[in-house]
C-alpha cells in the first residue's frame, strides 16, 4: 500500500525542519519566506498531503469536533443520516461525536450538556421536545448549532427540516385513490411535532376527500419502552397490529408513522393469518433501504435522510467557518414511492 505523506516527508522534499512545515501547513502567523511556504504548499499539494485530525485534537492543538444528537442510531433512517453528516465532516477535516437520546429526553439533555461543557465548535441536534427551555442553555453557550428532522414552529435560526404535513396528506392520499376509505394511523406517542403535522396531514386528506375521521381508527402505543431503537420501533408495530386485531373489523389500510412500525405490523399480521395487501394495505414513512427488501416490498413516502444529513453538516460548518451571515432554513419535500404493500381495490362503475 502507499505510505501516506507526512509533515516530515514534506520537509525532508522542501528542505526545511517539520516544525515550518508544520506552521505553514496549520495556517499559522509565524514568520516564514513567501518563497519557502509556496514551496511547501506545492509539495503538499503533491503528496496529496491531508492533516490527521484525530491525532491534532489528541495533542490539544485544535478543537475539530462537532456534536451529533439523533433519537437513535440504530433505526436505518438515522444510521444513514448520521453517516452522511460523517463523511461531509471528514471531508472538511471535522471529527463527529456522536450521541444518541433513545427516544429519551433526559438522555437528550444530558448529551447536549455534555457537548456545551466539551466545547465543541458545533453542533446538530435532532431532538424530540424542543421549546425555548430546552434551546436556551445552547443558545446562551454561543455554540453555533443546527436543528435536522424534527421541525421547530418557534425556532428562526438555521435548520433542515422535512413537510411532515405534506408527507401525511400524499401518503393518505394515495390509499384513498387506490379505493380506501376506512384507514387507520398508526404511531407510538404523539409527543413531537413531526406526529402532530402527519396526523394534521392525514385527517386534512380525509376530509378533502369527503371521508370522516373516526377516532377508533388512531391506533396509538403509548408505552415509553417501546420506543427506544428500531428494534423497539418494530415491536412497537406489532403491538399495534395486536390492537388493531382486537376490534371487530380490520381497516382497509393503514398508514405508519416509520417504516420499522410499518414492518412490524406487516410480520404481526402475516403470523397471524392476515395478509398484506390482500387482507390490509400497509404505507409508512421514511423510505429505509430495508423497506424495498421485505415481503411485501414496502410502499412509503421518502424522507431523504442522505441529504438531510449532507445538508445539515455543511450548514453547520460554514456557520463555524463564517461563511454565513443570515440564518438557512431548508425544508425538504416528500415524494411517494410505491411498491407492493397497498391494493387497490377496483369498484364497478354504474354507467
Amino acid at each position: 500500500m502507499k505510505k501516506r505523506a507526512t509533515i516530515v516527508d514534506i520537509a525532508k522534499e522542501a528542505h526545511s525542519s517539520a516544525a515550518t512545515v508544520s506552521r505553514v501547513l496549520s495556517g499559522s502567523d509565524y514568520p516564514v519566506s513567501s518563497e519557502l511556504r509556496t514551496r511547501i504548499l506545492a509539495i503538499a499539494a503533491k503528496m496529496n498531503y491531508t492533516p490527521n485530525i484525530y491525532s491534532q485534537i489528541l495533542r490539544g492543538r485544535t478543537n475539530r469536533e462537532i456534536g451529533v444528537i439523533v433519537p437513535s442510531i440504530t433505526n436505518p433512517f438515522y444510521a444513514q443520516l448520521v453517516s452522511s453528516i460523517e463523511k461531509e465532516c471528514l471531508r472538511r477535516g471535522y471529527v463527529l461525536v456522536i450521541c444518541s437520546s433513545q427516544n429519551n429526553t433526559k438522555f437528550e439533555t444530558e448529551h447536549l450538556n455534555m457537548l456545551i461543557r466539551k466545547q465543541v465548535v458545533g453542533i446538530l441536534l435532532s431532538s424530540i421536545h424542543l421549546d425555548d427551555t430546552f434551546l436556551k442553555p445552547l443558545q446562551e453557550s454561543d455554540i453555533p448549532f443546527v436543528l435536522f428532522d424534527q421541525p421547530c414552529d418557534t425556532y428562526s435560526g438555521d435548520s433542515v427540516s422535512f413537510d411532515f404535513y405534506k408527507a401525511g396528506y400524499i401518503a393518505t392520499e394515495y390509499l384513498l385513490n387506490c379505493g380506501h376509505r376506512d384507514i387507520a394511523f398508526a404511531s407510538g406517542p404523539i409527543d413531537r411535532l413531526s406526529r402532530k403535522q402527519l396526523l394534521a396531514g392525514f385527517k386534512q386528506a380525509l376530509r378533502d376527500k369527503g371521508v370522516r375521521f373516526n377516532q377508533r381508527r388512531l391506533i396509538l402505543n403509548s408505552d415509553a419502552a417501546s420506543n427506544v431503537d428500531a428494534e423497539h420501533d418494530t415491536y412497537c408495530g406489532q403491538q399495534l397490529a395486536a390492537a388493531m386485531l382486537q376490534d371487530d373489523y380490520l381497516p382497509d389500510a393503514v398508514l405508519a408513522v416509520n417504516d420499522m412500525i410499518a414492518i412490524g405490523i406487516i410480520k404481526y399480521m402475516e403470523s397471524q393469518g392476515v395478509y398484506i395487501p390482500v387482507d390490509l394495505s400497509v404505507i409508512g414513512m421514511d423510505n429505509i433501504y430495508i423497506s424495498e427488501l421485505v415481503v411485501p416490498a414496502l410502499t412509503t413516502v421518502n424522507q431523504p435522510a442522505g441529504e438531510t444529513g449532507r445538508l445539515a453538516a455543511n450548514i453547520l460548518m460554514d456557520r463555524v467557518e463564517a461563511k454565513q451571515s443570515k440564518p438557512q432554513q431548508v425544508v425538504l419535500q416528500p415524494a411517494l414511492i410505491e411498491r407492493d404493500s397497498v391494493r387497490k381495490v377496483h369498484r364497478k362503475v354504474k354507467r
